[in-house]
């Protein structure tokens, strides 16, 4: 009788195990849904973004520190920049096309300049890398436009026109991957070094 239901008991777990077995195989351990995977990203001649800045540098051998809210429109013919303080006023703005870089200030004379990066040093004393960062933030580090930077790719620090460049965070939106916050650092003459912190909060490319 004992050996009976042994081999009863036996035979129920031999059972069970192969329906767990069955059950294991067709099933799925992780299904992939492909409309969830980044699609390639392509450079925009026409972009507008917005945004806060971070900066900290040194002046009169002191550190220094300061936060901007930025707005950018890029398109072929030219970029337009508007900085603004974290209450919402607005700082200046530059506008930058063939022709050079105007420099606005509320309560001043126009500013004019054939390097962008030449105003920015004189109105905030720190250098911004007006013409790397047309292709940086939206990616991009050759000027074909070739090979974009994705969060797979960007673990690594790079430098790119003496700038060490950092992709700190992405964010994705309608299956498309595009840099959150780029961080950047660079030793430089007038403000020592300069580490910047670029977040981008809206983004509207076509």
């Amino acid at each position: 009788m004992r050996t009976s239901i042994l081999s009863s008991l036996r035979y129920t777990v031999l059972c069970f195990a192969i329906c767990l077995s069955a059950c294991s195989s067709l099933t799925p351990s992780s299904p992939t849904n492909a409309s969830q995977l980044p699609t390639t990203r392509e450079y925009h001649q026409q972009i507008e973004m917005s945004g806060r800045l971070s900066a900290q540098y040194e002046a009169n051998n002191k550190p220094q520190a300061v936060h901007i809210n930025f707005s950018w429109s890029q398109t072929p013919q030219q970029t337009l920049i508007t900085l603004g303080s974290p209450t919402g006023q607005t700082l200046a703005t530059i506008l930058i096309n063939a022709q050079g870089a105007q420099l606005t200030q509320a309560d001043k004379a126009p500013r004019f300049a054939s390097d962008a990066n030449q105003l920015f040093i004189d109105m905030l004393g720190w250098p911004l890398p007006i013409a790397g960062l047309k292709d940086w933030l939206q990616g991009f580090i050759t000027a074909d436009h070739a090979t974009p930077i994705t969060e797979a790719t960007s673990n690594n620090a790079l430098v790119v026109d003496g700038w060490l460049l950092r992709y700190a965070s992405w964010q994705t939106e309608n299956n498309v991957e595009r840099p959150k916050r780029l961080d950047l650092s660079r030793q430089t003459e007038p403000a020592g070094l300069v580490s910047l912190r670029i977040v981008v909060d809206e983004w509207n490319g076509q």
